[in-house]
């Protein structure tokens, strides 16, 4: 297993001071080199528990193993550097950057960002950066469109927003992460882009051997990409399984579903 989530629990105070126990004890192991979906209910904590993952949230009870590793308490720019990425809900493209900035910035390599370093070796910089263009373009040339190797030098903001979701998701194999948290990717995307979305995951995963946990509200979506499956319900993982297995549970059905 490349992520294993063991009794994270989580309670908060409502606006009216009452304590509510969002998550009661969820436990979840995610397979390496997989596609595994997280479905559940609006408000059941699907976007919360990858704020834990990820390091954002921290009042909190449990642990999470990123590859035998305890990152449970690492902050957010830790845990990013152990091998996770993120596709943040509704997250686009940086608006007033260029699609090659939008890539560059999302590297792992920052030589180009230290201001001293650009002073005191400023060949090196250059060197580092034409490396990390030559990444970007070889990404978006193998794995998405030779045409938008073409549009490297437009804003994001000139970009439809399904475009947008995708060259996002381009932007975070700059960074070589091994686990990527995808929080709704096919949300608001128009159904020529969530197919096209679609084959860019399960290449990531086929021909980059990275590890898929995704949010995703698009059952059908689901069903055609996701090997694996967890439903959340009521503070807990409540059934994993084959996709197809959990999808078609009649609890799942009747609970989520509303079939």
């Amino acid at each position: 297993m490349i992520l294993e989530v063991k009794d994270i629990r989580l309670s908060f105070n409502n606006t009216g001071q009452e304590r509510l126990n969002l998550l009661k004890g969820v436990s979840l192991s995610i397979p390496k080199k997989k596609i595994t979906a997280l479905i559940g209910g609006n408000g059941t904590g699907k976007t919360t528990l990858f704020n834990i993952i990820s390091g954002f949230q921290k009042d909190f009870e449990g642990t999470i193993i990123l590859n035998g590793k305890d990152i449970s308490r690492l902050p957010a720019h830790e845990v990013s550097l152990m091998g996770i990425g993120r596709l943040f809900q509704g997250g686009q493209l940086l608006g007033d950057l260029t699609l090659m900035e939008n890539m560059k910035i999302a590297s792992e390599d920052k030589t180009g960002e230290r201001p001293f370093t650009s002073i005191l070796h400023p060949r090196r910089v250059k060197e580092h950066e034409q490396q990390k263009e030559e990444r970007a373009r070889e990404i978006i040339r193998t794995l998405i469109s030779e045409k938008y190797v073409d549009k490297m030098n437009k804003l994001g903001s000139e970009f439809s927003y399904g475009e947008q979701r995708l060259l996002s998701l381009a932007c975070l194999l700059m960074g070589e992460d091994n686990l990527l948290l995808l929080d709704e990717p096919t949300s608001g995307v128009n159904p020529r882009y969530i197919s096209i979305i679609g084959q860019l995951i399960r290449r990531m995963v086929a021909e980059k051997g990275i590890s898929v946990l995704m949010i995703e509200h698009n059952m059908h979506f689901v069903r055609e990409i996701a090997d694996d499956c967890a439903f959340l319900n009521d503070g807990i993982i409540a059934m994993t399984g084959k996709a197809e297995d959990v999808l078609n549970d009649s609890e799942v059905r009747n609970s989520y579903l509303g079939l």
